[in-house]
């Protein structure tokens, strides 16, 4: 009797511990509170309740890439700009966050080929379309239902995915989760793929590389995935946050009740290994010595910038499998904000009325990547405002060439995407460590604010499952058709 009350009592006892593990209270600290970073701290919280400790770290302005400049008496998105009409976080962030839409619908495109405007179309949609099928005949209308049909669709599975509270340790992984092919996409030039299936060289060339040189500043010989995601880039619908999508991280960050350090992290240290305790030394911006180095412990480290040459300057410490930056280059970006008239003359138009909304260009021996008239993130259009990508800065004489008159010039320089020149195996995971995670790792298939969002929801999950021990949902296949029709984001 007396031995069965003892077995009774170790089982209860060992319960008890176990109960206690699982409730303890994280401390959790993010690096970086761009939309990767700040949208972490959103699910975090969601997922370990309001008793969390959540921190996040900043050496320059909340919302990272997403950026406004001021250009008279209003401001000019010069950062992530678009969002597609099916990236429902996005859509669900603005719900929440008493966001408003703001449409990117109307405009004329034009494409510059270096010598001429080879396409310029109309604004009244029904004749545009009827322009760009007799240029580049079916192709126009296959796009749509390869690109904006069939393939978002695939796409939008991550949404039923991840409700599930599935979640994955690779890049491959995840997006095998959602379609097997894609993970065939990075293997493959999007070029490649696009002949493949059957479309012309006149529309890859044109219309294909168009859309890359001004969403990523690169060409068709970047992997089919990225390629794929820059053509849902210039498809109907795309809006962007009235105020600025800056605001979505900026309210984000306060929704999710996380505490905003405001300095630089130089070191992350290993303190403790079973469970891992981390320690985090950083510069801190507002005291009193510039250069004063101040420490806090973590549970849980998520880092949500990039881990790259150039870019990252955080030593990691006390481990023992080492921890360093991956070897893959972020492309430079140029974003020169104009205020002034186009000339007409040198590409070959009538007059500056007649230069289209959207100027692409179809060859990457041009200077410019494109060039587009803007509203401001207030919706106001009464300036004329212009917003010119470039691989290398404007000199003086290339705004002359292609500006009559410059009232006004904002420049930024970015370090804004992966240059998409590598091997799927060569991809970062999410996991760096025991609890330390790597939400930007999906960049290195493709960089856009949902991706983003989604990566740090995946990397939430992730935390969650090892924090309570509830590893069954990770790097397991997920039945769509058992899916709920409707996904609660």
């Amino acid at each position: 009797m007396m031995r069965r009350l003892l077995s009774c009592s170790f089982v209860i006892f060992c319960a008890f511990i176990h109960n206690a593990n699982v409730q303890k209270i994280p401390t959790i600290g993010i690096i970086g509170a761009g939309i990767s970073g700040t949208s972490t701290a959103h699910f975090m919280r969601e997922l370990f309740g309001d008793e969390a400790k959540i921190d996040i770290y900043e050496k320059n302005n909340v919302g990272g890439r997403l950026a406004t400049v001021a250009i008279g008496d209003h401001e000019y998105e010069v950062g992530g700009a678009i969002i597609h009409p099916k990236n429902m976080y996005m859509v669900n962030f603005t719900k929440i966050l008493g966001l408003d839409q703001r449409s990117h619908a109307g405009g004329t495109l034009g494409i510059w080929n270096g010598e001429e405007v080879v396409v310029k179309t109309s604004k009244y949609k029904v004749v545009a379309m009827a322009q760009l099928l007799w240029r580049y005949g079916m192709d126009i209308y296959n796009i749509q239902n390869w690109v904006q049909t069939e393939l978002m669709n695939d796409f939008m599975k991550i949404y039923d995915i991840q409700a599930g509270g599935h979640a994955y340790t690779s890049v491959t992984d995840l997006l095998a989760a959602m379609n097997p092919k894609f993970v065939d996409y990075l293997s493959i030039t999007i070029k490649d793929l696009m002949k493949k299936e059957g479309y012309s060289d006149k529309f890859i060339n044109e219309m294909v590389m168009g859309a890359l040189r001004t969403n990523y500043g690169q060409t068709t010989d970047v992997p089919a995935f990225v390629g794929v995601v820059s053509m849902a880039g210039v498809d109907d619908g795309l809006w962007s946050v009235k105020g600025g999508n800056k605001k979505v991280p900026e309210l984000l960050v306060k929704h999710a009740k996380a505490n905003v350090i405001e300095g630089e992290v130089k070191v992350v240290r290993l303190v403790e290994e079973d469970p891992p305790l981390y320690e985090i030394d950083y510069k801190c911006k507002n005291c009193a010595s510039a250069n004063e180095i101040k420490t806090r412990e973590y549970d849980i480290l998520v880092v949500a910038k990039p881990l790259h040459p150039d870019i990252n300057s955080i030593k990691f410490e006390g481990f023992t499998t080492e921890i360093k930056n991956f070897p893959h280059k972020y492309h430079v970006l140029t974003t020169t904000m104009i205020k002034g008239s186009p000339n007409a003359t040198y590409f070959g138009l009538n007059s500056p009325d007649d230069f289209p909304t959207e100027l692409l260009t179809g060859s990457d021996k041009i200077h410019f990547n494109s060039i587009g008239k803007q509203k401001s993130v207030n919706d106001v259009d009464g300036t004329s405002v212009y917003k010119v990508f470039t691989n290398t800065p404007l000199d003086k004489e290339k705004v002359k060439t292609y500006f009559n008159s410059e009232d006004d010039l904002r420049m930024v320089f970015w370090r804004s995407y992966p240059e998409y020149n590598f091997k799927a195996d060569s991809l970062p995971p999410f996991v760096l460590h025991d609890k330390i995670y790597y939400v930007n790792a999906i960049e290195l298939a493709a960089s856009a604010m949902e991706m983003s969002v989604l990566s740090a929801k995946n990397v939430a999950l992730l935390a969650h499952h090892h924090w309570t021990g509830n590893l069954d949902k990770i790097d397991e296949p997920f039945d769509i058709k058992g899916a709920a029709d409707k996904t609660e984001l």
